[in-house]
């Protein structure tokens, strides 16, 4: 049976491991077989029990030690020493898949995944006949019209990235106020509203600049499925699974992209 990888992706402190180990209780309370993956060698902790682990192969803290790297240098060269056992890893991802989701939860720090070679080349490998990205976005700092825009900005980026479909979860609406939730649902129900409120936060700034703003906005807007959660009340999963389940069976017209099948 065919199964849907899922890369959790998304800025450090969203609340990636968090939605992972929540969406897969879920899951596991409905009844839908999946597995749980572990790509973050840089983790102490994960809130769920992984059924692969990129830990039994390469861990940050032992890549500082043995290079004499600092933290930073160490996360990098872990993620990029993680190319030396992903076969491994997709043959117990294969071997532990049974149909259902497969969610894999990445390195914390995003950008060392999403945008280095490295990353790319692990997607590559691991991405499934059907896969797609749940970019995972604090809902509790993203109040402000600007970085609410900029996290549509940011989310834009790793679709560029991956090219594959891409939901955008904005996590942690435990934490807002109802006025605050309804704000954001508003700015992406109308693009129009966001820009609005963008206009009165940015005064002074050149017109032009603003209306190619609201192009960019809209076209974010109408190109992604944006959803609200609560990875700590399990609140929103449903609609989630939805709209997985709808991109799984074939509601939305899916291609696995060139670079993943390994095409030139």
């Amino acid at each position: 049976m065919t199964a849907f990888t899922l890369f959790v992706v998304g800025p450090a402190g969203s609340g990636k491991s968090t939605f992972v180990a929540a969406f897969a209780d879920w899951l596991s309370n409905n009844e839908i077989p999946f597995i749980t993956v572990n790509l973050d060698p840089a983790a102490e902790y994960t809130p769920y029990v992984p059924d692969v682990d990129v830990r039994a192969y390469v861990t940050a803290r032992q890549v500082m030690e043995e290079y004499e790297l600092g933290p930073n240098g160490a996360i990098i060269a872990s993620v990029d020493l993680m190319l030396n056992h992903v076969s491994s890893l997709k043959e117990e991802i294969e071997e532990s898949a049974s149909g259902g989701y497969v969610l894999i939860d990445t390195p914390g720090q995003m950008e060392v995944f999403a945008f280095r070679r490295s990353g790319a080349e692990v997607v590559r490998e691991l991405a499934g006949e059907k896969c797609g990205v749940a970019f995972i976005v604090d809902a509790a700092v993203s109040k402000s019209p600007s970085s609410f825009a900029s996290q549509l900005f940011l989310a834009s980026s790793v679709y560029y990235r991956f090219k594959m479909p891409q939901l955008n979860i904005f996590n942690k609406i435990d934490l807002l106020s109802e006025k605050e939730l309804e704000e954001m649902l508003e700015w992406v129900r109308s693009p129009q509203a966001l820009f609005n409120e963008l206009e009165r936060e940015l005064a002074g700034e050149e017109r032009l600049m603003m209306m190619g703003l609201l192009d960019a906005i809209r076209g974010f807007a109408e190109s992604f499925s944006t959803y609200f959660v609560s990875s700590k009340l399990s609140k929103g999963f449903e609609d989630v699974y939805a709209e997985l389940q709808r991109i799984f069976r074939g509601g939305e017209d899916f291609e696995v992209p060139e670079y993943l099948r390994g095409e030139t």
